[in-house]
């Protein structure tokens, strides 16, 4: 009885929140990597009350892009939990009021992880976000 109540304790600590990683961690100003589109855009992510959002810092030279986006426009509208070391994360579209006029979807939903503390990996569906090519890198 006493092993089965050290094995339970045990488990309990080994799934404690140490092992959670801080939204804290997506404050920061961050470049997009692995969209041809969307290279080199910054994005400066913000917590504002319990609420995470990123507005563009800088945009690339992609024609589109400069038609339109704007620089602090929002970018990331949404991060959100969905395990300890996993999130959600919404990105609205490039020609967003356009696909609004088609009622198509305006906004691009992906889970992602970090990487290390300077790369965030992002992935659609069932897709491995540790092994993915489309990242956000910490540049501050």
């Amino acid at each position: 009885m006493k092993y089965l109540l050290l094995a339970l304790t045990l488990i309990c600590f080994s799934c404690s929140d140490t092992a959670t990683v801080s939204e804290d961690k997506f404050v920061g100003l961050w470049e997009l990597k692995g969209r041809s589109m969307f290279e080199g855009i910054q994005v400066r992510i913000d917590k504002q009350g319990e609420k995470l959002s990123g507005r563009i810092f800088k945009l690339n030279d992609n024609k589109f892009i400069k038609m339109f986006a704007d620089t602090n426009d929002v970018w990331v509208s949404e991060i959100r939990r969905s395990s300890n070391y996993q999130f959600r994360l919404v990105e609205k579209k490039i020609a967003r009021d356009l696909f609004s006029l088609y009622g198509l979807s305006t906004s691009q939903e992906f889970k992602v992880q970090f990487i290390d503390d300077n790369t965030i990996g992002l992935a659609t569906e069932s897709a491995d976000p540790l092994k993915s090519q489309i990242v956000y890198k910490r540049i501050q």
